[in-house]
């Protein structure tokens, strides 16, 4: 702890309106119905307020408002997720609510070292995080900081990862809060909601009028997180993102996010502008309890497709097999993975002439791409009632960029006995090429290289892309496939 706290800047207009906000505070507090209680102690960046929220004895999560934002209303979202769970609740220091009101966090990195001292108050090692928008950012820096004391997290409609354009957010957004701290009009206030969302909800309204007539907000953005700077931080992240969201839209953050993760992403889109209904909240919830859980849409996983054909003959009689040769589930999946992986050749590897297109062409031709021998090895797995999608990787062609690039499929499982999802590659082994069947340390046929501006997406999808279904439908030569363009 630091000797002595210098205080920033005052965040509020005057001692009035301070006192305006923790009435606005304990109202919505008390609003809420739910059983809580309160801690107020020191921490680097001065006094920190905090609620411990549900029932104590059931397992702690933590979620953190975001910027310019307030707690009570922030748990008004989440409150869903306190069937389940108790929630940890800090008030962000320099932001509305009950902390110190002074701007004392001044570096993205105090942001993580902050969340760290709110931890070690609560005794706890590692935890789960359910954050939104501005927090989001602050997660990340925590994550940069202390990569191993985050658990399974959700970033809802999240910052730090990619924003939306600037000229949008600055005349519908800052443009309209600068105008109303000076001057208050319904006409004003009015745009931002609309722009914000919130529309018909009278509690946010009052927040946005006392937030945006007497606190002195956050103006500096949040940072914006790099590959290197997350390397460490290994824990499976839920985003959840809105196309209409004019601060962090879905496609930009999904987009990037594949960019700077090293770590298992399960992304979803809401119908939603930036601030979600309480009605689209209650199917977040619903989907936060799932993927803390491990049970996040494993139905998903297990369906048929027409890519994904497990029950022709072919297909059920190879199943048969294994499983008659397999002593246990891993087993099961082992010898399945290796089959795909040994018994059946990459096309491009045996100059192959037939494309085939779906799991039982494969199986029938006894040849495929790394797409369809990725739908093979889920037929194998599905047929038999293990969960398995495909993740994908943008490589170049060569050994460089010069030929340009091409996208690779592999496979992910679900291992209902260690309650995760791995990755497994059944490419095909050759003198370049060497991947293997691993539970812990992923060993994958390729690795990202960001000199050529490869990706690995760590993405988890339920069936192959539209988009190369298409190109398998059309193409006639399985050396003529190209897919210069990035999966997002």
């Amino acid at each position: 702890m630091t000797a002595k706290i210098k205080n920033g800047k005052f965040v509020y207009k005057n001692q009035d309106s301070l006192m305006k906000m923790h009435t606005f505070y304990d109202r919505t507090l008390a609003s809420l119905n739910v059983p809580y209680s309160e801690s107020y102690f020191d921490t680097s960046f001065g006094k920190t307020h905090c609620l411990l929220v549900g029932d104590k004895d059931k397992p702690r999560i933590c979620t953190i408002h975001g910027g310019n934002g307030i707690t009570t209303l922030n748990l008004k979202l989440f409150l869903p997720l306190l069937s389940e769970y108790s929630i940890i609740a800090p008030d962000v220091i320099g932001m509305p609510g009950k902390s110190e009101p002074y701007r004392n966090i001044r570096k993205n990195d105090d942001y993580g070292l902050w969340i760290k001292e709110v931890l070690d108050h609560y005794n706890i090692d590692k935890i789960s995080f359910v954050v939104s928008s501005y927090s989001a950012a602050m997660f990340l820096s925590f994550a940069k900081l202390f990569p191993k004391m985050a658990d399974k997290s959700l970033l809802l409609v999240p910052s730090g990862i990619a924003h939306g354009p600037i000229l949008p957010m600055l005349g519908k957004m800052v443009v309209p809060f600068i105008k109303y701290y000076s001057n208050p009009s319904e006409k004003t206030l009015d745009a931002v909601i609309e722009t914000m969302g919130g529309n018909g909800d009278t509690i946010w309204r009052e927040f946005f009028d006392l937030m945006m007539s007497s606190y002195k907000m956050e103006m500096k953005p949040p940072k914006e997180y790099r590959r290197k700077e997350l390397a460490s931080f290994k824990a499976p992240l839920l985003i959840i993102a809105s196309p209409n969201d004019i601060f962090f839209p879905a496609d930009r953050v999904f987009s990037k996010a594949g960019k700077i993760f090293d770590c298992p992403i399960t992304a979803a889109e809401i119908d939603s502008k930036h601030l979600p209904s309480d009605e689209v909240m209650v199917e977040v919830c619903k989907r936060v309890k799932d993927f803390f859980s491990g049970n996040e849409n494993l139905n998903e996983y297990l369906k048929e497709t027409p890519s994904i054909n497990f029950s022709h003959p072919l297909i059920e009689a190879k199943i048969k097999e294994l499983r008659e040769n397999s002593d246990s589930h891993i087993d099961y999946i082992k010898k399945a993975y290796k089959f795909v992986r040994d018994e059946i050749p990459h096309s491009w590897d045996i100059k192959a002439k037939i494309v085939s297109k779906n799991a039982a062409e494969v199986l029938q031709n006894k040849t495929g791409i790394c797409w369809t021998k990725s739908c093979l090895l889920a037929a194998l797995l599905r047929g038999n009632g293990v969960p398995a999608g495909i993740s994908y990787q943008k490589l170049t062609r060569g050994d460089d960029d010069s030929d340009g690039y091409i996208i690779h499929a592999l496979n992910t499982v679900y291992i209902s006995e260690l309650q995760k999802w791995i990755r497994l590659d059944a490419r095909g082994n050759k003198a370049t090429v060497h991947a293997e069947f691993s539970l812990e340390e992923e060993k994958l046929a390729f690795s990202a290289r960001p000199q050529y501006a490869e990706i690995d997406y760590h993405d988890n999808h339920s069936d192959l892309d539209e988009r190369l279904i298409k190109i398998l439908n059309e193409v006639d030569v399985v050396m003529n496939i190209r897919t210069d363009f990035d999966l997002d």
